[in-house]
């Protein structure tokens, strides 16, 4: 079997679910032709993956298209434009030698575009993989009111060359059965979103190298660090209020310009003075990724206007930290669900105030982490892996 996989960028999610589909083909012994930018293949992770498998080959495509925001013309434009470079690898790919199968792994790079001018595929078998899929609060078990995007999902159901549509939010699995073409149910699934973890270190020589004291309260924030992290809301909530002043808050991960510039003001500023800001702003490796598990207490998914899954929470609970997490959409609705953290309005500094109140109690912690881990126990890359080869089985 040989495969072709299209994936322009590698921040976030894009590397670490690209390793993942990469180990699961070397355990089938598939071929794999990964088709990307040459942006994408300077990115740490990107660099290990082409090094590491001698099962890969690499095609350089064009840089995609930079991110629009306003009118949904533009929106749809720059989704055509992916759909193209798409083509366009596939052309040249396959016309060298032919691919049996392809795999998109993160198809809201083109979504609307996939499903009004259909796939670029000539007919060959595809998955994809959609992180942006959920079911809408209102919609009841039996609501037959489809919104939009439901309706463009339904059309890329419908098209034939599609085998499977992974997606990893939850609420699909609870979809009014109304909504579904006939014969389509199954080619939409559930796809738990990952977590690669292994049992950290020593927590004790963990919380020494990071300068956190016994009495401190380590919130880990993970990832990209932007400002859609909500990050303002829970620093300025351990800056204002004096009973969470043994709070310290661990930022990980490569700043953007905005991040950047706001580590100079005065609430960031003060929490440095007082040696209760960690900043690793910068990529972080797997190894730095244990000792920060190792030595944090609480992980932050506070996200402003995020109603979608979250890999960090994944991490979260398979490291048996809890969570303090927006109230709404898959976030947090998972967490009240499984009772593994706390919920606030991340707008509202003193609900974000009183979420970290609760979670003062380290046994109430432990006991928040516990089921985090027995929540997301089969989150794993290898399910993950399997699961989306699993769609050309047949």
């Amino acid at each position: 079997m040989r495969v072709l996989v299209l994936e322009p960028h590698a921040i976030g999610h894009h590397a670490s679910y690209l390793r993942w589909l990469v180990q699961a083909t070397e355990r089938k012994a598939w071929n794999v032709v990964l088709a990307t930018t040459t942006e994408a293949l300077s990115h740490p992770a990107l660099r290990t993956i082409s090094a590491e498998f001698d099962h890969v080959d690499i095609h350089h495509i064009k840089d995609a298209p930079p991110p629009s925001t306003g009118h949904p013309l533009r929106l749809f434009r720059r989704e055509v434009a992916y759909r193209d470079i798409f083509r366009g690898a596939l052309s040249e790919v396959h016309s060298k030698t032919p691919v049996d199968a392809i795999i998109l792994p993160y198809v809201d790079y083109c979504f609307y575009a996939l499903a009004i001018l259909g796939t670029p595929f000539y007919g060959i078998p595809w998955s994809g993989i959609s992180m942006r899929l959920a079911r809408p609060r209102s919609a009841g078990p039996a609501d037959p009111r489809m919104n939009w995007k439901w309706r463009m999902a339904r059309r890329i159901l419908g098209q034939p060359s599609l085998r499977a549509l992974f997606v990893i939010n939850p609420s699909i699995q609870d979809l009014p059965s109304s909504w579904h073409l006939r014969g389509t149910p199954m080619k939409l699934r559930y796809l738990p979103d990952p977590a690669e973890f292994n049992v950290p270190g020593s927590r004790e020589e963990a919380r020494t190298s990071f300068k956190i004291s016994s009495s401190n309260i380590a919130v880990l924030v993970f990832g990209a660090i932007d400002e859609r992290k909500g990050i303002d809301a829970l620093v300025t909530a351990i800056t204002v209020e004096a009973d969470l002043a043994n709070y310290v808050v661990i930022l990980a991960g490569q700043q953007c310009p905005v991040m950047q510039s706001k580590m100079r003001t005065a609430p960031y500023s003060q929490l440095h003075l007082q040696n209760r800001l960690i900043v690793l702003d910068r990529f972080v490796s797997f190894a730095e990724q244990n000792a920060l598990l190792a030595a944090a207490d609480v992980m932050w998914v506070g996200y402003l206007n995020h109603i979608y899954m979250s890999g960090v929470m994944v991490l979260a609970g398979r490291a048996g930290l809890p969570l303090v997490g927006t109230k709404d959409g898959e976030i947090g609705r998972l967490i009240t669900e499984h009772g593994i953290g706390v919920v606030a309005v991340i707008e509202q500094p003193g609900d974000v105030a009183q979420a970290l109140r609760n979670l003062c109690d380290a046994r109430r912690r432990i006991t928040m982490g516990q089921r985090a881990q027995m929540a997301f126990a089969e989150h794993t890359p290898e399910n993950f892996g399997t699961s989306v080869l699993s769609a050309f089985d047949a």
